[in-house]
């Protein structure tokens, strides 16, 4: 992941989707806020946002985002709902944790402050998705929900899906109780890379990263097609939000994708 500066909003880009000339897309860094929320002044997120898009090279009229619940709701979109949720907060997809698309000329988002953000691309049948994939929705195996969408509904061959995992709360952070622990232990049987011991007497670590990698393995994606980015957004506090670090005074980061028209 590589990082830019337009205007004056820095972002990031994954090096293997900006290998397509057809695609824009970017993580937008913890300078400015792009979460709306009851506290925050809805004006300043509207003009963040504008400045995300402009830098981003992406109209903010044709954004779409969802109110993202933790599940593994996946939505397919159209260009008839650009703008759903874009400057406001209630005309977003409601319930969804994910959005496909295979038109261009819009922009699918999804917000996070530690969960992971995951977007995907395939380049023949073009097709893009962005999913946010919390610990519930990692459970859940979202992520591999929305690859079989783009199998399902639009022919898309899942050896050929393009993938790149987002800024998150890392292994080093992500410190669970043996509840939680137990879901990714019966997941992932015997993987202590992705369940280990945590630093507390009975606490785990859990790698959300790595539990997204092999979940798009286990549905026949490359390998060589995923980038993880690797950057744990409660250890860089100068960079991304996150909600463990800040609680719920914890503003919003977001990963898009689109195909130009």
């Amino acid at each position: 992941m590589e990082k830019l500066l337009s205007g004056d909003f820095p972002f990031y880009r994954f090096r293997n989707l900006s290998a397509y000339p057809e695609l824009m897309h970017f993580v937008s860094s913890g300078v400015k806020n792009i979460g709306f929320s009851d506290r925050g002044n809805p004006e300043i997120i509207q003009y963040n946002r504008r400045s995300l898009a402009k830098a981003a090279g992406f109209e903010v009229e044709r954004l779409i985002t969802a109110r993202q619940v933790h599940s593994a709701t996946v939505r397919i979109v159209t260009v008839e709902e650009a703008g759903r949720g874009a400057l406001d907060r209630e005309s977003r997809i409601p319930a969804t944790d994910a959005l496909v698309t295979n038109q261009p000329g819009i922009c699918l988002m999804v917000l996070s402050a530690d969960c992971v953000p995951v977007l995907l691309f395939e380049p023949e049948k073009r097709v893009v998705a962005a999913v946010h994939a919390g610990w519930r929705g990692t459970a859940a195996e979202i992520v591999g929900v929305t690859v079989r969408v783009m199998q399902e509904h639009f022919g898309c061959d899942l050896q050929r899906v393009v993938a790149a995992i987002g800024p998150s709360i890392g292994k080093c952070c992500f410190e669970v109780g043996e509840e939680v622990a137990r879901v990714f232990q019966q997941l992932f049987p015997g993987n202590q890379a992705i369940v280990g011991l945590g630093k507390q007497p009975g606490k785990y670590q859990v790698d959300l990263w790595e539990a997204n990698r092999k979940e798009l393995l286990a549905c026949g994606v490359k390998n060589e097609n995923i980038e993880v980015a690797g950057m744990c957004s409660v250890c860089h506090p100068d960079l991304f939000f996150s909600y463990r670090r800040e609680g719920e005074r914890a503003g919003r980061f977001g990963a898009g994708i689109g195909m130009k028209s």
